[in-house]
C-alpha cells in the first residue's frame, strides 16, 4: 500500500482468473486450489490490464473485494489498475515506485507466478502472537 514494491499477499491463489481463498494461516501454499483454498462466488475480470470499474462481491466472503470490470479510468471509478492473466497466478497488491501514480490500496497485479522472482516484488512480516 506504500507504492515502494508490490505486496505478496498469502492466502490467495487464482487460476484462470477464479480466486481461491483459504482462512487457515497454517495451510498456506501457493499454486493449491483445494483442500482449504476455496474459490470465491466471482471470477476477476478477464483483462490483461486496465483501471478497474467495479468489484465483486460474495456474501461468503465479505472482505474480499476484487476486480470484476476494468472500464474506469485513472480518474473514474475507483481509480487503481489492475494487471491479470491466465494460468496460476499469485496475488500482489499496492505498486512500484517507479510506476509512478499506479498504485494504491485496490491496485492489484495477479500477472505473476509462484515462482517468480525479482526486485519489484516483496512481502510484509505480520507478528500474530
Amino acid at each position: 500500500i506504500f507504492g515502494n514494491i508490490w505486496q505478496f499477499v498469502d492466502g490467495i491463489n487464482i487460476k484462470d482468473y477464479q480466486v481461491y481463498i483459504c482462512y487457515d494461516k497454517t495451510q498456506y501454499e501457493s499454486d493449491r486450489f483445494d483442500g482449504c483454498y476455496k474459490p470465491i462466488g466471482y471470477v476477476n475480470a478477464k483483462t490483461k490490464e486496465n483501471w478497474i470499474s467495479k468489484l465483486g462481491y460474495d456474501a461468503n466472503n465479505p472482505l474480499i473485494a476484487l476486480p470484476i470490470e476494468t472500464n474506469g479510468t485513472s480518474n473514474t471509478h475507483i481509480a487503481d489498475y489492475y494487471w491479470s492473466q491466465l494460468g496460476n497466478r499469485t496475488a500482489f497488491v499496492g505498486g512500484l515506485w517507479r510506476d509512478g501514480l499506479l498504485c494504491g490500496l485496490w491496485f492489484w497485479y495477479f500477472d505473476e507466478a509462484s515462482s517468480s522472482s525479482w526486485t519489484g516484488i516483496g512481502a510484509r512480516l505480520l507478528k500474530t502472537s
